[in-house]
């Protein structure tokens, strides 16, 4: 399932992934998900997490460049896609195939 803001996008679906408005997440995240994709604007990253925390998720993979304070229990990975593009940038150019 996926959460938006946009009305446009709210209560379509993307594939077959289910869009609902953020401000239902609560309501709609089941309990039995671990791991979310933040991809959210840098000033609401953290009170979005916030609210992923709280609804039992253990993982967020952070799209955001917000540096995100979580509980010790909650596992943070940060992906920087600058640094990403770079990376690949280089690969591609130092090892070509």
């Amino acid at each position: 399932m996926a959460f938006d803001v946009d009305e446009s996008k709210v209560g379509s679906e993307l594939g077959s992934v289910p869009i609902y408005h953020l401000d239902d997440l609560e309501e709609k995240l089941d309990p039995s998900i671990s791991v979310a994709i933040l991809t959210v604007p840098s000033a609401v990253a953290q009170k979005v997490a916030d609210r992923l925390v709280a609804k039992g998720v253990k993982g967020i993979l952070n799209f955001t460049p917000a540096r995100l304070s979580v509980p010790k229990n909650v596992r943070v990975h940060h992906i920087d896609l600058s640094v990403e593009l770079q990376s690949l940038i280089y690969f591609l150019k130092h090892y070509p195939m």
